[in-house]
Order: structure tokens, then sequence, then C-alpha cells
């Protein structure tokens, strides 16, 4: 397999392990347990197939650019180690051998925190690189704009869903009790998942063509 394609399959996996590991309550916490531990071992892959990219990631010139895929590249990477490692602490399934008592009560609070963060980050960076999937797709109008228009209508239900799942108070622990409606249907809790994906991917995508833009403004005035 060509590395390309297996950072294709590795970011598609990892992304379609998102919604899963999100709605862990009505999955079951052995699934989420199982799931997670995939991810980490995709994460490992992910960054051992990009360590030439990482490695220059301080090399040449600083673009506004850079510097936000940097920075959203550090945060993620330290929220993927806090995640796992609070998650194999709270484990009542797979890592129970581990001696992690009287931590438990620690790592809950970390890993909701890094959870609900992580999932925003991973969503941020993958649409920071989402330029290099459409490509191809924006030279061709009679598939570009139909996508364009369904990706931003469902951006647009992320917001919805969002707000009434209320991730920003997880986000910022205003709560530390996730709620779950056990009588909603697990695809519909999975779909919400997915267009919160789309929507931080939409916000990552738009911060970068306006960090771009800007800074192409910026360079035009100093030439003129």
């Amino acid at each position: 397999m060509k590395k390309k394609t297996l950072k294709t399959a590795l970011d598609i996996a990892m992304t379609a392990a998102l919604p899963p590991l999100m709605a862990y309550s009505l999955a079951g916490e052995t699934l989420h347990e199982i799931v997670g531990s995939v991810m980490l071992v995709l994460f490992i892959a992910h960054h051992i197939l990009n360590r030439r990219s990482t490695a220059a990631t301080f090399k040449g010139r600083q673009t506004p650019v850079r510097i936000l895929n940097t920075a959203v590249n550090f945060l993620l990477f330290a929220v993927m180690i806090l995640l796992p490692a609070s998650g194999i602490v709270m484990s009542k399934h797979l890592y129970t051998f581990l001696p992690t008592d009287g931590l438990s009560a620690a790592a809950r609070t970390v890993h909701l925190l890094s959870s609900y963060w992580g999932f925003a980050l991973m969503s941020l960076h993958l649409g920071l690189h989402a330029d290099i999937w459409l490509y191809r797709l924006k030279k061709k109008k009679s598939a570009f704009i139909p996508l364009a228009v369904v990706l931003t209508l469902t951006a647009a239900f992320g917001v919805f869903a969002f707000i009434t799942n209320r991730l920003y108070e997880y986000m910022f622990l205003k709560t530390q009790f996730v709620f779950f409606d056990f009588d909603k249907p697990l695809i519909l809790t999975l779909g919400e998942y997915l267009s919160m994906i789309v929507l931080f991917a939409w916000i990552g995508y738009g911060l970068k063509a306006l960090f771009r833009r800007l800074f192409l403004m910026r360079k035009r005035d100093r030439l003129s």
C-alpha cells in the first residue's frame, strides 16, 4: 500500500472512530475502551507516518497558516496523551490489571476535558488539511458545488447539535456530568456528532483560508 493511501486510510479510520467514542454511554463502555485503544494505535501510526513533516515544524518561514497548524497540532498532541492515559486509569474492562487505585477522580476530570477538546481539535485538524482532499473536486464544479452545499447544511445542523448536546458546558467544566438521552436512537446521536465534526472541520478550513488571505494581502501591501 502506498504511503499516501495509508495516510488517507488512517485519517478516515480516526474520523470514523470519533462519533462512537463520543457516544460512549449509548454505545457501551466495553466498546468505548476497545475503540479508544484502536484510536491510540491509529494516533501513533499517524505520527510515525508523518514524522518528517513533524520534524520540519520549526524549519523554514513561519507563515500565519503554519503557526495556526502548529498550534492546533501541539494542543491536539497534548490532549491525545492525556486522553488515553486518563482513560486507562478509569478502565473497568480492558486495563483493570493496572494499579490505578485512588486516581480515578482526577482522571475523570482530565478525561472529560480532553475528550471534548480532543473531539474539537481533531475536527479542526481535519479541516485544516481538507484543502488537500478538496483540491481536485474544486476543478469539477458539478461535483464540488453540491458537496459544498451538503457540508454547509451539515455544519449548520452541527451548530444545533453542539448547543443541544451542551458540549460547551463540558469543554469549560461548567458541569462534570455528561447527559445522554437514552431514548434517542444511537444512529441519531452518531449523526449529531458527525455533523459536529463537519462543523469544526468547516471552521478549520475557513480559518486556514482566512489566514492565507490575510497573509497574501499583507504581502501585497509590502510590495506595493
